[in-house]
């Protein structure tokens, strides 16, 4: 819904912008609201930021009355995203922990590996029959989707080492 004022505000206004849409995003799409006395609505403020050649100007001067209000919301956005990513880790590491010793987890993987195994030497060297082509190709993608599972669970995933990189540059940047 924010994306295209997010997109309008990237370049003028960044604090703004990279706040709009997060957790603090009503916060701060009021006070953009309020700046330019429209609807709070993502709908308006867009209207009004490409229609007003002054809007942009204004969106600008409250970043920089409030820029240390933004500030705080952004490094309490910032603290709740790691808050949810310390929950993902721990839920994980519990899992991992719960399960350890159980038979089950490390069988789905290995029952998994086998199936994974087996489609590739059926590609390889079968000839599978072209009317079957996409319920082949169905099944091959949501047995690689659990077995990637399975391998994130057992060996850890870097989809949080991503997350986290892309929110340490925005977040970097957000105090230029």
């Amino acid at each position: 819904m924010w994306d295209k004022v997010k997109a309008l505000l990237a370049g003028s206004a960044p604090l703004v912008g990279s706040l709009l849409g997060g957790p603090a995003g009503g916060a701060v799409g009021t006070m953009v609201a309020s700046a330019l006395g429209v609807e709070n609505s993502p709908e308006a403020i867009e209207a009004v930021l490409r229609t007003d050649p002054d809007a942009l100007l204004k969106i600008r001067q409250l970043e920089s009355d409030e820029r240390v209000a933004l500030r705080k919301l952004k490094l309490q956005e910032t603290g709740l995203l790691l808050d949810f990513e310390k929950a993902k880790l721990a839920d994980t590491q519990n899992a991992r922990q719960q399960h350890r010793d159980h038979w089950m987890p490390w069988a789905l993987t290995l029952t998994l590996s086998v199936m994974v195994s087996g489609m590739f030497a059926s590609l390889f060297f079968g000839n599978p029959p072209q009317d079957y082509a996409q319920v082949l190709i169905m099944i091959a993608g949501t047995v690689m989707g659990a077995f990637g599972t399975g391998v994130a669970f057992w060996l850890g995933s870097s989809q949080g080492s991503v997350t986290k990189s892309k929110q340490l540059v925005g977040g970097v940047n957000g105090r230029q």
